[in-house]
C-alpha cells in the first residue's frame, strides 16, 4: 500500500527529539557513584542494541522516504555521508530533500524465446541513473521532482522498451492536504509511480531499467486502522530518444482499501478498472475497445515463524462485444527457522489465472495480469505471465551473514489452463498457441538461483543464475531449446 510521507511526521520527530534530553539526563553523573554509573552505561548500551539508532533507509518509492530524525542533536541518531542534503530546513516552513541513484546491470541470456530468435545468445548491459528532489511546505504542501537517464549497450537482438529513456522527466507531481495538514487526506496531481499490495497487479517493475509510472490524479489518506486510495491514470509510454507521453487510449482508474487492525496481519480489498480505446484482439480473434472491471481482496501476515498470503480477484467486462468473465488466485506461505544458524525460510506457492476455454463462443475467459511485477512469482527468465497458466514453486532462502548475505533458491513447475489458449509472458503477450488444443499443458520448469549482498546503507550487488527445461507445449508448437539468463547487478542510492 502506497504510503502518506507525512503521515505521522510530527510525533516522530517528537520522538526522536526526546531522546537526547533523556540521554542527558542519565548523563548527569556528578553525585552518582562509579557503580552508578557503570550500570548507566550498560543500561544505555543494551537499550541501544534491542532499538539501533535511526539512520538512512531508502524505500522502493523514494517519496516514501523520511528523514526528520536528522532534526534530533548529534548522537541520536547515525550519521551519513549524505546527512547535508536530506532534511534541509531552508526556512521554517520549507523542508528540501535530495536523493538519486546510479544501476548497472549485465544481463547473458540465452533461447529467451525458446531458440525461435537469432542471435539465440545474447550479452548486454543496461544503465540507470535517476535523481529527484522532493520539496516540503510543512505537512500542507508538497513537490517531487525526478529525473532519469536510461540505457543499454551491446544489445544485439530488438532493444525492449523499459531498458532505455535518454534523460527524461520520470515523476513530477504535487501534494496538497486538501483539509488542512492536520487531516491526512492528500490529492496527488501528476506523473507518479504507483504500487499495491504485493505488486502482482500494480507495480512501478523496478527490475525494469524504466521504471514503470503513470500521469494520474489520486485522493489518498492513512489512518491508524485504515489507509485508502482513489485514483484515475493513463500509463506513460517510454520514448527511447524522446519525450514520453500518457498513452491517449487507456484509462486506468480505481480504489484500494487496506484494513490494519489485526496485529501481525492486513486485509485488502480493492477495485480497478480499465479502459482501452483500439484494434487489441482478444482471444477469440475479435479486435476492439476493451472494458475490464477487476474486484479482488488479499489477506496476509505471520504467526510464530509462520507468514502466508491469500488473494483472489475476479474480472468481468466486454472485450471486442465478447463478454469478459475471468479469474485468478494465489497461495503462498512459508516458515522461517529463526533459532538455526543463517534462519533459513522454506516456502511454497501455488498461483492460478485463467485462461480462454472455449474460442470463438463469445466469452473471454483469460485473465488480464494488469501492471504487475510478474518474475517476482514466475521466475527471472519473464517468460510466463499470469495468464492462463497454474504455476507451483518450492522455495528455501538463508542469511549466511546476517542482515548482508541473503541466497535464495526457487524451483516452478508451470501448466496452461486451457489448452487452446496461448502462453502469455510476463508482459502479457500471447506467444505459442495450439488452436487444437493438441500439444498439452505442461510448459515447463525454472530453476532460479540468487544471491544478494547489501554492502552498506547506499550499496548492493545482485548475482543471479536462471534455467528453463521445456516441455510437452513448448517442444510441439515450434522450435525448443532450454532457456538460461546470467546476471550481475550493482545499486547504489543516496
Amino acid at each position: 500500500m502506497i504510503k502518506t510521507t507525512w503521515a505521522g511526521v510530527c510525533m516522530a520527530c517528537l520522538c526522536f527529539l526526546a531522546a537526547p534530553g533523556e540521554l542527558s539526563a542519565q548523563s548527569d553523573t556528578s553525585s552518582a557513584t562509579e557503580q552508578e554509573q557503570e550500570a548507566q552505561v550498560e543500561e544505555q548500551t543494551t537499550a541501544t542494541a534491542e532499538k539501533p539508532l535511526p539512520g538512512p533507509k531508502y524505500l522502493n518509492l523514494r517519496w516514501d522516504e523520511d528523514f526528520c530524525y536528522l532534526d534530533g542533536e548529534a548522537g541520536s541518531y547515525r550519521e551519513d555521508f549524505f546527512d547535508p542534503v536530506k532534511n534541509i530546513h531552508l526556512d521554517d516552513d520549507w523542508r528540501l530533500n535530495v536523493g538519486g541513484e546510479f544501476r548497472y546491470r549485465l544481463e547473458a541470456e540465452t533461447n529467451k524465446a525458446f531458440g525461435a530468435t537469432e542471435p539465440a545468445q545474447d550479452t548486454f548491459h543496461v544503465f540507470r541513473y535517476m535523481l529527484h528532489a522532493d520539496l516540503k511546505y510543512r505537512n500542507l504542501f508538497r513537490v517531487f521532482a525526478q529525473g532519469i537517464a536510461a540505457f543499454d549497450e551491446e544489445r544485439d537482438l530488438a532493444p525492449r522498451g523499459i531498458d532505455e529513456n535518454r534523460w527524461d522527466l520520470h515523476q513530477l507531481f504535487f501534494d496538497l492536504r486538501v483539509l488542512g495538514e492536520d487531516l491526512p487526506l492528500t490529492l496527488r496531481v501528476g506523473r507518479q509511480e504507483l504500487q499495491y499490495g504485493n505488486q502482482r497487479y500494480v507495480s512501478p517493475l523496478d527490475w525494469a531499467t524504466v521504471r514503470r509510472r503513470f500521469d494520474a490524479v489520486k485522493l489518498f489518506a492513512k489512518g491508524k486502522r485504515f489507509d485508502a486510495d482513489l485514483w484515475y491514470a493513463k500509463p506513460v509510454v517510454v520514448q527511447r530518444k524522446q519525450r514520453d507521453r500518457y498513452n491517449e487510449d487507456y484509462d486506468f482508474y480505481g480504489a484500494y482499501v487496506t484494513y490494519k487492525g489485526i496485529p501481525r496481519h492486513g486485509v485488502d480489498a480493492y477495485f480497478f478498472a480499465s479502459d482501452k480505446i483500439g484494434n487489441g484482439r482478444n482471444p477469440n480473434g475479435n479486435a476492439g475497445d476493451e472494458s475490464r472491471f477487476t474486484l479482488g481482496s488479499r489477506f496476509w501476515g505471520e504467526t510464530a515463524g509462520f507468514d502466508y498470503e491469500a488473494e483472489l480477484a475476479g474480472q468481468w467486462g466486454r472485450w471486442a462485444g465478447d463478454t469478459i468473465q475471468a479469474w485468478s488466485w494465489t497461495i503462498n506461505g512459508g516458515y522461517t527457522f529463526a533459532d538455526m544458524p543463517w534462519e533459513p525460510r522454506l516456502g511454497a506457492g501455488f498461483d492460478w489465472a485463467s485462461g480462454d476455454e472455449h474460442p470463438f463462443d463469445g466469452k473471454v475467459g483469460t485473465f488480464d495480469q494488469l501492471f504487475p511485477l510478474g518474475h517476482a512469482y514466475f521466475g527471472y527468465l519473464d517468460l510466463i505471465g499470469r495468464q492462463n497458466v497454474t504455476a507451483v514453486n518450492v522455495n528455501l532462502s538463508a542469511w549466511p551473514v546476517e542482515e548482508k548475505v541473503k541466497t535464495a533458491l526457487a524451483y516452478h513447475t508451470f501448466w496452461l489452463n486451457d489448452n487452446k489458449d496461448a502462453l502469455y509472458n510476463a508482459a502479457g503477450v500471447p506467444g505459442r498457441r495450439d488452436p487444437t488444443g493438441n500439444s498439452g499443458t505442461e510448459i515447463g520448469h525454472e530453476l532460479d538461483l540468487t544471491l544478494l549482498w547489501k554492502l552498506d546503507v547506499h550499496s548492493s550487488l545482485l548475482l543471479g543464475y536462471s534455467h528453463f527445461w521445456d516441455s510437452d507445449f513448448i517442444r510441439q508448437t515450434g522450435v525448443s531449446e532450454d532457456a538460461d539468463l546470467f546476471y550481475v547487478q550493482y545499486g547504489f542510492k543516496f
